[in-house]
């Protein structure tokens, strides 16, 4: 049975429609043209012309299918008004608009795709102004900081040890303003791309090496072992992104790793494409935050002491998926987090 309604279309509908309009139409016009007939209103003699029953048959089915027609057409206008309304709410910002027309399956079909698009309207919305937020503050904080140490430094008790320490600080938080409007104007750029250029063939497990080595003091600072397995592999690619993405992940390695950690780097070529996991023995992250961690501005450390400002994984995804790839994250709590990119081998 509910097989048999979902192949129901909507013109079966409609013709249902006019079909019942018509049905109703002419046995209302047959009842009453009887009842007149019954009760002496018509009869032979005022019928005596050969049109005269016609047209009052004819001006009767009128009269009648339009009122069953204004009647019966509310029910169905009641969908179209109610999609008028919803559409108007959207069009006001209110994303909370919902449609829930079950008949014909067109309808059904229109109300799931009308809630979906509000559904993902209204979660840009929340994502816009969680980027708004998050930028003031990253962007505020080293702002605030600067000028405070700053002020500070006019001080002439200050000792030299304590100049320099406050100039330490401002030097890092310029820094880190630095890496802030850098990153903000990657992501940028890498959005705004539909087509990836600057392409070139070079040896992709060359590169990862020599990011590794370009991260070797950082490793040897926490002492974090290596356990390396990449192959040889030419691709086609755009160089200098690929380059930020192993820079990117090895180090986020090393900053969320322990003290005596691990970290493995394994990289090989599957028919036409390249599987790379880098995996860490670090503090993991929870199953809540591994969705979003490649939101912009995300940071599992809500105080934002750690360093960073949630833009890495981002631009990490943004290349990756422009180079026509995949990048996934598994993590456990205290164990450690693996990441897992693919990227297919490209002919030139």
């Amino acid at each position: 049975m509910n097989k048999l309604t979902k192949r129901i279309t909507l013109s079966m509908h409609f013709g249902i429609f006019i079909f019942m309009i018509n049905l109703i139409t002419t046995v209302i016009t047959g009842v009453l043209m009887y009842i007149s007939f019954a009760l002496g209103i018509l009869n032979e003699k005022n019928i005596t012309g050969i049109m005269v029953l016609p047209i009052i048959t004819l001006v009767s089915c009128i009269l009648i299918g339009v009122v069953v027609s204004a009647c019966s057409s509310r029910a169905v206008l009641k969908n179209v008004r109610e999609f008028i309304e919803a559409t108007d709410k959207l069009s006001r910002g209110d994303f909370s608009a919902r449609l829930n027309i079950r008949k014909p399956p067109e309808f059904r079909i229109l109300s799931k795709n009308f809630n979906t698009m509000a559904e993902e309207l209204g979660s840009i919305e929340v994502l816009r102004t969680d980027f708004i937020n998050n930028f003031s503050h990253e962007f505020k904080t080293p702002i605030i900081s600067i000028k405070g140490f700053a002020e500070i430094l006019k001080d002439d008790d200050l000792s030299k040890e304590e100049r320099n320490e406050y100039l330490d600080i401002i030097i890092e938080e310029s820094k880190r303003l630095t890496s802030l409007a850098t990153n903000v104007l990657n992501l940028s750029k890498i959005e705004t791309q539909a087509i990836l250029k600057e392409k070139q063939m070079f040896n992709i497990g060359e590169q990862i090496r020599q990011s590794i080595l370009l991260l070797d003091s950082k490793f040897q600072s926490k002492n974090i072992s290596l356990d390396i397995n990449i192959e040889d592999c030419n691709i086609y690619a755009n160089k200098k992104m690929l380059n930020q993405v192993w820079l990117n992940l090895l180090d986020n390695a090393i900053k969320f790793n322990n003290e005596n950690g691990l970290v493995s780097v394994n990289m090989k070529k599957k028919e036409k494409e390249i599987l790379i996991t880098i995996i860490d023995s670090g503090i993991g992250i929870s199953k809540e935050v591994v969705s979003k961690i490649f939101d912009k501005f995300y940071q599992e450390d809500t105080s934002h002491s750690t360093k960073g400002n949630g833009l890495g994984l981002t631009i990490v995804k943004k290349i990756i998926e422009l180079h026509g790839g995949t990048i996934e994250c598994e993590s456990i709590v205290s164990k450690g987090t693996k990441f897992t990119i693919i990227l297919p081998i490209e002919q030139i």
